[in-house]
């Protein structure tokens, strides 16, 4: 078992009998799910059931150091570890299903996008607000001095989450806030991020930035106009860099950061749901691991 994995051996047996695996046109796909940093699956809103429903197996991930019920403030996380959990759990999946796709959402986003550059294995990837620079309206002007303070050797803190934690629809935020203040962690992730985990995110970006060419799988971004932690620019960067030949972007007019659990977050499952039994379809009988290697056929660069 890989030392970064969450889950021992007993507990990956016990998983692949809960993985809910479906009948149907789309029964040999998986779809892995990578929450935000220090998040939780609660995230993710209706998407994973919407995919169940289409007949993909849904594999919600949790990550030692990145998922919030197993995240040590004191230990530095290395985002490397972060991918190599994935990679190592598209492997396995990839011995008992046809295709494998990753839909990540903020920092997930970012995640699943270091892990297509590195992997061949996947037939698409969602990307959910990806973060390829905290340049939101809601980002404080000391953003970037908080690198400077962890670099000179101080980093016992944290990223406290404040108004409006992601979320444009106010009785949604007022759950949210109420959530954090009692548990610490709500559907828009924890309440607070460590400056290690933080760090280790800004490197994985670093890395992203520089590999999107090697980006092939299908792409999808759904991104708000409004997003108050990353700007549309983020989308935009990601959706000009990658060479995936299937590639689509959809803006979103009425929501913040978290897409999933705002306004508009029937359009943000839907569209995910559509995007990736689209894939798998127009793939169909051609898939082979020698035919992931190499780009779709099929332009969609519609934005």
């Amino acid at each position: 078992m890989d030392s970064q994995s969450s889950t021992d051996s007993s507990t990956l047996v016990s998983e692949a009998r809960n993985d809910d695996r479906h009948g149907g046109p789309h029964k040999d796909h998986a779809v892995i799910l990578l929450h935000g940093l220090c998040g939780s699956q609660l995230e993710m809103g209706s998407i994973p059931k919407q995919l169940k429903k289409a007949g993909c197996t849904v594999i919600p991930l949790n990550i030692d150091n990145y998922s919030a019920a197993l995240t040590n403030p004191r230990i530095s996380p290395d985002w490397e570890a972060w991918c190599a959990v994935v990679e190592s759990r598209v492997a396995r999946l990839k011995e008992e299903f046809r295709t494998v796709s990753l839909c990540g959402l903020s920092m997930g986003a970012t995640l699943a996008l270091a892990v297509a550059a590195r992997s061949k294995d996947l037939l698409s990837v969602v990307l959910l607000s990806p973060v390829l620079q905290y340049d939101g309206w809601s980002v404080p002007w000391y953003w970037k001095l908080l690198t400077v303070v962890y670099d000179m050797g101080i980093r016992n803190w944290s990223y406290k989450e404040s108004e409006p934690y992601g979320i444009k629809n106010f009785e949604m935020r007022r759950r949210v806030a109420a959530a954090l203040e009692k548990d610490g962690v709500a559907a828009v992730g924890a309440a607070s991020i460590p400056a290690r985990h933080l760090r280790a995110a800004l490197r994985m970006i670093a890395f992203v930035r520089k590999s999107l060419p090697l980006v092939r799988t299908d792409t999808l971004i759904i991104h708000s106009i409004d997003d108050e932690t990353a700007s549309p620019r983020n989308a935009e960067v990601i959706l000009q860099h990658i060479n995936a030949e299937v590639r689509k972007v959809i803006w979103l007019g009425d929501c913040y950061h978290i897409i999933t659990v705002d306004n508009e977050r029937e359009i943000v499952t839907n569209e995910t749901v559509m995007f990736i039994k689209r894939s798998i379809e127009i793939h169909g009988n051609e898939l082979s691991r020698k035919y992931l290697g190499h780009s779709s056929p099929l332009k969609d660069r519609r934005h």
